[in-house]
């Protein structure tokens, strides 16, 4: 029987549209009373936390889909404050997959490292944390990743550097809230957190010019490009394109046979294109040109795209992979809130752009005219 509160015992759910006619917004309250719950198992429920039994959840998120309920943004604020000061136990976990090829670029020479810190302090902040998975043929495979992330009950999941050669992920995507970092040439398609290297190519090369080179050459390898859908390469070309044909100069990219010791190609490459500054994603190639006998800066200036603190002497840009980490988080968590699982129809790519930071490597040309 209805009463003027409004507050009616009912047999069957209420559909959301029916609830908005009569203005009133679902709440938690109606959530739980539906489900026939506690509130706290429905906040459980909402936050994907792994003290309930998957199939609970899903009932339950199921039960707040139907209702149309959506969580007030100035709770979810307050209680980020609060897990932020007050974490609590029984922390659910974002799970950060790369696989075992990839390994070598979570070197402490790397950017990728910070990238994890950044995803793991996001994390932190949030109320989650953050589980590293390596992918292996032979001791975790995809089939055997899916078992643990269901057992665990973790849904969110951020993709991370992989090879090439691997081209597919085989998952359980419908269930997962996922993202991806880098890695654009990887099946599924999901939506991609990067740093923009195409930003950060052409903002290099300009700054080149403005200390007032003449012949600026890119330096690169084709696995990143391949990896980073040739973002390296199109920002160079992109911004050599406003220059005369006669100051442009063809990137040198640099196959996997070429890595370890590229000095003579490099060496036939600076000469045959009169090369007087480089500029490229790998620090490892400053060394290499002063292996063929010439000195930076005074033979030749270099600045990198990727500046990292062991490199504080290098000239050039900074990419925020600290950022890249976070946002990555973030959106996981977004999705985890929303509840949008399986592969989005449209996916979307984020970019991160870098920063110039000046260094001895590159001084203005005219210091040594």
């Amino acid at each position: 029987m209805s009463r003027v509160s409004g507050k009616t015992a009912r047999a069957h759910p209420v559909d959301s549209a029916s609830r908005r006619v009569r203005g009133k917004v679902p709440t938690m309250h109606d959530v739980a009373r539906e489900a026939r719950v506690h509130q706290t198992t429905v906040s459980l429920a909402l936050r994907n936390h792994p003290r309930l039994p998957l199939a609970t959840r899903q009932r339950i998120q199921k039960v707040a889909a139907r209702l149309g309920y959506r969580p007030d943004p100035m709770l979810a604020a307050f209680n980020f404050h609060r897990l932020a000061s007050h974490p609590v136990k029984g922390t659910p976990a974002i799970a950060f997959i790369l696989d075992a090829d990839a390994r070598r670029c979570f070197s402490q020479r790397a950017g990728h490292p910070v990238v994890i810190e950044g995803a793991r302090q996001a994390a932190k902040e949030r109320g989650y944390g953050l589980e590293p998975f390596v992918l292996d043929s032979e001791e975790i495979g995809p089939r055997r990743l899916d078992q643990i992330l269901l057992a665990r009950g973790i849904a969110g999941v951020v993709v991370s550097t992989f090879e090439t050669k691997t081209t597919r992920l085989e998952l359980d995507w419908p269930r997962c809230c996922a993202v991806k970092i880098e890695s654009r040439h990887l099946w599924p398609p999901l939506d991609v957190i990067t740093n923009d290297q195409h930003q950060v190519t052409r903002l290099g090369l300009r700054r080149m010019l403005d200390l007032g080179y003449r012949r600026v050459g890119l330096v690169s390898t084709r696995e990143a490009e391949r990896r980073l859908g040739d973002a390296f390469r199109t920002g160079f070309l992109v911004e050599q394109a406003s220059l005369p044909e006669s100051a442009r100069v063809p990137p040198l990219l640099l196959d996997d046979s070429d890595r370890k010791h590229p000095e003579r190609l490099l060496s036939q490459w600076l000469e045959k294109q009169r090369i007087d500054a480089v500029v490229s994603n790998l620090n490892d190639v400053a060394r290499f040109i002063e292996a063929t006998g010439r000195r930076i800066p005074m033979d030749l200036a270099f600045a990198s795209l990727d500046l990292t603190p062991e490199t504080p002497n290098l000239a050039g840009v900074v990419q925020n992979h600290a950022l890249v980490g976070r946002r990555a988080v973030e959106q996981v968590i977004a999705l985890l809130h929303a509840h949008e699982r399986g592969l989005p129809e449209v996916p979307s790519v984020t970019f991160v752009p870098g920063f110039w930071r000046d260094g001895s490597s590159a001084p203005p040309a005219e210091a040594f005219e």
